[in-house]
């Protein structure tokens, strides 16, 4: 099925987030043929899942067919692992085939866990989501005063969703890595697209404000208080944001096409500092995020009540266009996810883009299945959201039809 126009828009922002303004080395590595290496996958050390050779034949077409060098998957029933495979290539250029151990950068799904911070300290009354995001950051110019957090959570803030041409000259032109008050300073003379609360506009900015006004409530940075208060607890040991120094070992390298082959994506320091900032700074395993899922289901960080309004409606991304077809639905964002019922089947999701990853996260909660893509290439376009929603149905036979092969 064709994407719909604000899928594709969408997957557009999530890739092109931060692709025009990181830098990236002064000598690129050569570029490699995806297509010289052979076809491998790997399932997690020790595991005694079922096979699914009709999931392994699915991926690798895909995989191929998009000239993906590495993907990561993982399906979950009723909040467990029922099957985990990596496909391809953790570094092409030293043949080493990816694990479902490995780190990857998840882009834009981190919204969702610095959503879940902000409902923390919502839930201890540090924060209101009524409140304007200046009770926290300090005074804002006049056109951003009355921009609350909800509407920073559920991109109705009006906000742009990159810095403009300056901005990124400005970050670009550094030698030492950005602060988030350099950050917000920079986001502040940037004018609205709409006034706050009128409309929908996806923002990565918005998300990067959050995360400062994590910092500013719990007096310690925003990816300090994710650790402690998510990963720690929910012994996600892998997980973790973006390292202004490099990638280390266990984390994939990310890639970029150019022409038939694909290109390593390295980026400056200063680039990489922007990167750890709240719209799209954490990398993760898919194994570790099998521990996520599982939260989201038992819900013991936050209540339920809390959950629920994460998951509630709070602005229409795109009205359903065809009434009479029972596939088409209304997009909604709750306040770090994208939300639509298709055909009586609720789903939870969100999409990630980063210079070099494209990802993909959906949940049926009602239906009990999950299913997480991850995969290092930034112009990987829908196959991580046509991989992640046809290995759905594949496990979920009764889900509605969702793409082709």
């Amino acid at each position: 099925m064709m994407q719909t126009p604000t899928r594709r828009l969408l997957m557009a922002a999530f890739t092109l987030s931060l692709l025009s303004a990181c830098g990236g080395g002064d000598d690129p590595p050569p570029a490699t043929s995806v297509n010289k290496l052979l076809s491998v996958s790997t399932a997690p050390a020790g595991s005694a899942q079922a096979a699914r050779p009709d999931v392994d034949a699915y991926v690798q077409e895909m995989v191929k067919q998009h000239g993906l060098p590495g993907l990561s998957l993982a399906v979950m029933e009723n909040g467990q692992l029922v099957y985990a495979k990596a496909y391809g290539y953790a570094n092409l250029e030293s043949a080493v085939p990816a694990k479902p151990e490995h780190r990857f950068e998840i882009g834009s799904i981190s919204k969702s866990f610095v959503a879940l911070g902000v409902m923390l300290l919502v839930e201890e009354g540090k924060i209101n989501l009524e409140a304007r995001a200046e009770t926290y950051l300090g005074p804002l110019p006049p056109a951003l005063a009355s921009i609350t957090v909800r509407q920073l959570l559920a991109h109705t803030s009006g906000l742009q969703e990159n810095l403009d041409a300056a901005g990124t000259r400005a970050v670009s032109a550094r030698t030492s890595l950005i602060t988030e008050a350099e950050t917000l300073e920079l986001i502040k003379p940037m004018p609205l697209l709409f006034a706050p609360g009128s409309s929908w506009s996806y923002s990565n900015l918005g998300y990067d404000m959050l995360g400062f006004v994590i910092s500013k409530v719990s007096g310690k940075f925003y990816g300090d208080f994710l650790q402690e208060r998510v990963f720690g607890p929910l012994k996600m040991t892998e997980t973790r944001l973006i390292k202004p120094y490099g990638p280390t070992a266990g984390t994939v390298m990310g890639y970029q096409r150019e022409g038939t082959a694909v290109r390593p994506y390295v980026r400056s320091e200063v680039w990489r500092s922007w990167a750890s900032q709240g719209e799209g700074s954490i990398e993760s395993t898919t194994l570790d995020m099998v521990k996520y899922n599982a939260e989201l289901r038992q819900q013991t960080l936050l209540s339920p009540q809390g959950y629920a309004q994460m998951w509630t409606a709070n602005a229409l991304v795109q009205a359903r266009k065809d009434p009479n077809n029972r596939f088409d639905s209304d997009i909604h964002y709750g306040l770090g996810w994208m939300l639509s019922n298709v055909d009586g089947h609720f789903k939870v999701y969100h999409s990630g883009g980063m210079p070099a990853f494209t990802t993909d996260f959906i949940r049926y909660p009602d239906d009990g299945i999950s299913v997480l893509v991850l995969t290092n290439l930034g112009e990987a376009g829908e196959a991580p959201m046509k991989v992640s929603r046809y290995v759905a149905k594949m496990f979920r036979p009764a889900l509605p039809y969702c793409c082709d092969r």
